[in-house]
C-alpha cells in the first residue's frame, strides 16, 4: 500500500516538518476515512486495523467504480494538457497497485496464526460491508470533520494566528459561523489537538522586568 500511494507525490502542505497538533489532525481524519479500524496510537499495526484499511479501501474502490462519470476536480481543467495526464496515469497506476496490495494481503492474512487471521478477516468484512455513501451521511459532513481539514491543509496559517479566537474568526471566513460554532466550541477542539497558541496579554519579557524592579525596590 505504502508503495502504491508513493506514486502519487506527497502534497505540499504535507512536507517537511510540522508540530505535533498537525499529527493529531491527521489521526482525527484517520478515525473518519477508515471508521472499522479503531486505531490505536503505538508503534505496531494491529491485525485488526490492517484488515479495516483493507476492507475500506476496496469498499471506496467499489464505490468510485459505480459512479457512471467523475465530475472533475475544481481547477483540473486549469491545468496544461501534459500535466494532467501525468496526473491522471499516476492516479490509475497507483490504483492498480493498491487493489494488487489488498489481494496479496488477504493471501498473507490466510496463512496467519488462527487469532490474527481471524481478527484481520472480521474487521476486513465489517469494512467492506460500509459503502461509502453511509460513511458520507455519518461522518464526512460532520462539521468537525471539514474543520479539521481546513486546518490540515492551512496548518502554517493556523501557526501564525495568536489565539483561539482568531482561529474561530478565519474559519467563519471559510464557513458558515453556525458550521463553525462558537469560540467555546474550537478553545474544546484545540484543547483536544493539542494547539496552543501565544499567551495573551502583555510580552513575558516585559512583565518579567518590572518584577525584578519591583523586587528591587
Amino acid at each position: 500500500m505504502a508503495a502504491a500511494e508513493s506514486r502519487i507525490p506527497e502534497p505540499e502542505f504535507l512536507k517537511g516538518k510540522y508540530p505535533e497538533w498537525v499529527n493529531r489532525v491527521a489521526r482525527e481524519l484517520m478515525y473518519t476515512f477508515f471508521p472499522e479500524a479503531q486505531f490505536k496510537v503505538g508503534r505496531l499495526w494491529s491485525p485488526k486495523e490492517i484488515g479495516a484499511i483493507m476492507g475500506h479501501q476496496l469498499a471506496y474502490w467499489h464505490g468510485i467504480s459505480e459512479v457512471p462519470k467523475l465530475r472533475p476536480i475544481r481547477g483540473f481543467r486549469k491545468i496544461d494538457k501534459k500535466t494532467r495526464a501525468r496526473i491522471t496515469r499516476q492516479v490509475e497506476r497507483s490504483c492498480k497497485e493498491k487493489q494488487q496490495a489488498i489481494e496479496r494481503a488477504l493471501t498473507l492474512a490466510s496463512k496467519q496464526a488462527y487469532s490474527d487471521a481471524t481478527e484481520f478477516f472480521t474487521a476486513f468484512a465489517n469494512a467492506l460491508n460500509r459503502k461509502p455513501s453511509d460513511i458520507d451521511a455519518s461522518n464526512f459532513h460532520r462539521t468537525n470533520t471539514r474543520i479539521y481539514w481546513l486546518m490540515l491543509l492551512c496548518w502554517r496559517s493556523v501557526e501564525r494566528l495568536r489565539s483561539v479566537h482568531e482561529l474561530q474568526q478565519a474559519l467563519c471566513r471559510h464557513f458558515e459561523p453556525h458550521t463553525v460554532g462558537s469560540v467555546k466550541r474550537i478553545e474544546k477542539m484545540c484543547q483536544r489537538l493539542g494547539l496552543k497558541f501565544g499567551p495573551r496579554g502583555r510580552p513575558k519579557r516585559l512583565v518579567d522586568r518590572e518584577r525584578i524592579n519591583q523586587n528591587s525596590g
